[in-house]
């Protein structure tokens, strides 16, 4: 390992987009190396993904990372058609961390049908090249060609150098005025209040961009606009969006679709890259999230003990509050003595190449006390998604481990993380001062890389291990604990964490005391009797409220109100276990006797509203708008849709008129803030 101690670890995600006049546009959004429909010729364990912005653009970033062969590596592109054109240009970021020379060679080459590698961009580093974008016009004889690939390689003796960084790949073929939607990653996959439609435009024509049209629709809603003027964006320009009007809608997933509409007050010379669409996730409840401290040490690292000395103390401070792990790494020579394979495993993960360093929530955080709380802080305020429920029991050396997870939407693809460790540890100790070790893993089970699985909203999934610890590095079987996590593979985000309870014993109760409607409690309830019947009153116009009160306060309650007001709404009761589980459902019905002309079973929310307002029940209605003074504003004819968009609307107060098919007319006082 070379001495050096400070590097950002990363993560790395792509996206590729073929449109008419630009043929790739590699970000590294998606978290895959290679991304798709790229390959890795030569070394291929060196390149990865990382959280980082060391060439200059935004995180994430591609990096190559050095290792003890002299060589050739390639990352190679996907094939492109350039039939009709006679040049094409390639844009990129990079930055080179130079260890000693003679340093590799980094350069783009071009070919065509698998041929022979042609460069077309070479540099043979000195020093330290800084973060520099380049832009290089390709005319040779690949240009033209069906099957026309670029590749970014490295040559020559990798010990001499440390990393490379890549960032920001573009070929095209620039118009005369082009922008394209090359991001929603700014937009949250997963809310549960209304949240901003956020992303990023580059522009990829040669006219500046001074104004642009945003639209999005979530589902098959309203259309959403905002307009952004006084821009001034040159070509390769990135701008960041945020659009007015909130997003929002019921519980489950939607399709968000974003477009670019109008580029400096027209319609651009290619439309193909102005869309794109992402599945949006409504949660159905709310918990806080835990924070998950990951740290990477040794014992014979003088920084680390530094680190340490204040890192420890408010560890222990906020036990309460965190989840702790740490990792103990192979270097410097001679390393820590319990370094582990498995450890080896988690530091190629994160791309982890110097110690000290710490991950919270699976993002890189500085080994200073000020980013320790900085992190810990903004990690409180995200919300908690799911809910662990962990027990452990140890006999002799075999432990046993029952593990559940009750998540509150769907997560595909997430990795459930068990990891034994011991409190603390004393005969590890070596050369950097420290005599004892805390929350020191010492296995991971199954293994490193944890359970791979789909979660299925308010489905609870549980993981029953076994594992015998003897041989591993554990000075006392008295003193372990168990840390619990799932982490999303890609983007690293860690979702939830905790710790399991040592021969815990967990609830069973899943019923509930009482159900209220609207803060009244339903007559003649039992716990026992899952399914009532609700009369709604003549004239009602909104669902009603429901509220239950469980009989055991460590009981998870989840209200899903019903979508229209004579459906139904059901209530999840989870017992303290996370297993046991009962559903209640209520039925709204309109009450003996009342006229069919006013089941006015329409839901309307949210009220008050910025702007937009979700409609159900009013298919086919003719919506009209007006305001305090009776003056018609806005009106909707065969309103087909579910929601509206009135942000064009004033503050103030209005009354919305809903014309059914039926012939029945229910009026609604809705207030815009």
């Amino acid at each position: 390992m070379k001495t050096k101690i400070l590097l950002s670890a990363l993560f790395l995600t792509f996206s590729i987009f073929t449109f008419s006049q630009t043929f790739i546009w590699e970000s590294f959004d998606s978290g895959q190396m290679p991304p798709a429909n790229w390959t890795i010729s030569g070394l291929p364990a060196q390149w990865s993904v990382g959280n980082s912005s060391n060439a200059g653009g935004s995180a994430p970033e591609a990096q190559f990372t050095y290792v003890q062969q002299t060589t050739t590596t390639r990352l190679i592109s996907p094939m492109c058609d350039l039939t009709g054109l006679t040049s094409v240009k390639v844009s990129f970021r990079h930055m080179y961390d130079w260890y000693s020379n003679p340093a590799p060679k980094v350069g783009v080459a071009t070919r065509s049908h698998n041929g022979t590698w042609t460069t077309v961009w070479e540099k043979t580093p000195t020093g330290n090249i800084s973060a520099e974008q380049m832009d290089v016009v390709i005319s040779n004889s690949d240009v033209g060609q069906s099957e026309f690939q670029i590749c970014f390689y490295l040559n020559g003796n990798m010990y001499n150098m440390d990393y490379w960084f890549l960032d920001n790949v573009l070929l095209f073929n620039p118009l005369n005025l082009d922008a394209g939607v090359i991001s929603l990653g700014a937009t949250p996959t997963y809310f549960a209040e209304p949240v901003q439609v956020k992303g990023s435009i580059m522009n990829v024509g040669t006219t500046t961009i001074t104004g642009i049209e945003m639209k999005y629709q979530v589902d098959n809603g309203p259309v959403s606009s905002t307009s952004f003027t006084g821009l001034s964006l040159v070509t390769q320009g990135i701008y960041d969006f945020s659009m007015d009007q909130l997003m929002t809608g019921s519980i489950g997933p939607h399709e968000l679709t974003v477009w670019l509409d109008k580029v400096n007050g027209v319609k651009d010379d290619n439309q193909a890259n102005d869309t794109l669409r992402k599945t949006e996730y409504k949660i159905c409840y709310v918990v806080p999230r835990t924070p998950l401290y990951e740290e990477f040490t040794s014992s014979t690292c003088a920084p680390c003990a530094s680190f340490n000395t204040s890192f420890v103390p408010w560890c222990n401070t906020n036990e309460d509050s965190i989840t702790l792990v740490k990792y103990q790494m192979s270097w410097p020579a001679p390393g820590d003595p319990y370094y582990t394979l498995e450890g080896g495993v988690r530091r190629a993960y994160y791309g982890v190449n110097a110690v000290p360093d710490l991950y919270v929530n699976g993002g890189n955080t500085g080994t200073n006390i000020g980013s320790v709380v900085q992190a810990f802080n903004q990690a409180k305020q995200q919300i908690g998604m799911m809910k662990i429920s962990g027990t452990n029991s140890l006999n002799g050396t075999v432990m046993t481990i029952d593990a559940t997870v009750l998540p509150f939407s769907n997560f595909n693809n997430v990795r459930v993380y068990i990891i034994v460790m011991e409190k603390i540890t004393h005969n590890n100790h070596m050369s950097n001062g420290e005599t004892s070790f805390e929350h020191v893993m010492m296995k991971m089970v199954p293994d490193a890389e944890g359970t791979t699985t789909n979660l299925v909203d308010r489905v609870p999934f549980t993981i029953h291990q076994t594992v015998d610890l003897a041989g591993t590095h554990i000075e006392e079987f008295t003193d372990l604990i168990v840390g619990i996590f799932v982490q999303d593979p890609t983007s690293k985000e860690v979702y939830q964490s905790d710790y399991s309870g040592e021969n815990a014993q967990y609830g069973t109760e899943a019923r509930l005391n009482s159900i209220s409607v609207d803060g009244i409690p339903i007559s003649g309830f039992s716990p026992d009797t899952f399914n009532y019947s609700v009369n709604l009153a003549g004239g009602a116009t909104v669902v009603p409220t429901i509220t239950g009160t469980p009989i055991d306060a460590n009981e998870t309650v989840i209200v899903v109100p019903s979508l229209s007001l004579t459906g139904t709404t059901t209530i999840d009761v989870f017992a303290e276990n996370l297993t046991a589980h009962n559903l209640y459902s209520l039925n709204f019905q309109w009450a003996v006797g009342q006229p069919e002309g006013n089941n006015n079973d329409v839901r309307l929310y949210p009220n008050p509203t910025t702007g937009n307002i979700y409609l159900y029940g009013a298919s086919h209605s003719t919506v009209s708008v007006y305001n305090s003074t009776g003056i018609l504003v806005t009106s909707f004819l065969d309103f087909t849709g579910t929601s509206l968009n009135l942000s064009s609307l004033v503050k103030g107060v209005y009354l919305m008129k809903i014309e059914k098919t039926n012939g029945s007319v229910i009026q609604k006082k809705i207030v815009i803030m």
